[in-house]
């Protein structure tokens, strides 16, 4: 893409502007593809760009609170309770083109139009795919990479580097809960309950979502009775299909890496799109001597979560 030169001469107006038009409804497409895209989207944050996301936290409680003698000393102390957290953006791109001849014989503006939709909405697929892909490697490849789940929840500093840019082994308030688990029919429902209930502050505070293989999710199926399997929740709650775990959806995501059950809570983890770059379209243009016309298409997002022990990882689960 680097070699196309932009003018006037080179762009065309009329395929932008398709492009353009179907903008706001990929973001739509998306936040229904799949019920983890549509839970992540759904607490989406839109934010004006900048060269990273800042989070602001607290990760300690005030150390001079406490009950005391009337005639006791009080700590004046300020403590540290707060500090910051860095992540880089993501990039995720793709390109939507038609050939001279393709326009030729596609006589008139909507069937070339009709043309162009079939390879938007193809994108559109790619880049959601490739999207959910990285959400479920069991490690983030490289930092132009949105992070995946299972680093973000995860007990040490993920592969490619910290988290946020805080160590895991120095502070362990920014570990989550990760445990070893072992075959559902013997170990893998107890494991559920035991990392449920230890990030979930007594109940108060719980996951709402979980997440498995599809392989692990026919097994925890297998394991329930009838009147403990949960077709929809209250009102169609996402409007999938999905059992559940505590009155918490579960769903199966089949790019999630083997032997994985994520529990996380959406209060904490958030995917941060720059609304300046979602889904931005450039212009059409020509390159050099070429005998079509291309446009790149932009996403620039990061999840982040600013509570990773209100999440749990159960890993090495089988069936």
């Amino acid at each position: 893409m680097s070699t196309f030169t932009r003018g006037p001469a080179n762009v065309d107006d009329l395929l932008t502007t398709t492009l353009d038009h179907y903008r706001d409804e990929i973001t739509e497409n998306w936040k229904t593809a799949t019920p983890l895209m549509k839970k992540l989207m759904s607490t989406s944050r839109d934010v004006d760009g900048g060269n990273d996301i800042v989070e602001h936290i607290e990760f300690d409680d005030n150390p001079t609170s406490g009950f005391a003698s009337k005639t006791a000393t009080i700590s004046t102390a300020i403590p540290q309770i707060a500090t910051d957290t860095t992540f880089l953006w993501s990039w995720l791109t793709g390109t939507v083109g038609i050939y001279d001849y393709e326009e030729n014989q596609n006589k008139g503006k909507s069937a070339m139009i009709n043309l162009l939709e079939l390879r938007i909405k193809n994108l559109e697929d790619s880049m959601r795919i490739d999207f959910e892909t990285a959400l479920g490697q069991a490690s983030t490849p490289d930092v132009n990479t949105v992070w995946s789940l299972p680093d973000i929840i995860d007990s040490s500093n993920p592969t490619l580097a910290n988290y946020g840019q805080i160590d895991r082994s120095t502070y362990t308030f920014w570990q989550a809960t990760e445990t070893a688990s072992g075959s559902m029919a013997t170990q893998g429902l107890e494991d559920i309950r035991t990392a449920f209930l230890a990030t979930s502050r007594d109940l108060t505070d719980p996951v709402n979502v979980m997440v498995t293989t599809s392989t692990l999710y026919l097994a925890y199926n297998g394991r329930l009775t009838v009147h403990e399997q949960l077709v929809r929740g209250d009102k169609g709650d996402l409007e999938f299909e999905h059992l559940a775990f505590h009155g918490v959806p579960v769903f199966p995501a089949s790019s999630l890496a083997s032997g994985l059950w994520l529990g996380f809570n959406t209060k904490y983890m958030q995917l941060y799109i720059n609304k300046n770059i979602k889904f931005k379209n450039q212009p059409f243009v020509r390159a050099p001597g070429g005998q079509s016309r291309s446009s790149l298409v932009q996403l620039q997002s990061q999840l982040v979560c600013r509570r990773p022990a209100s999440n749990f990882k159960l890993t090495g689960m089988t069936a």
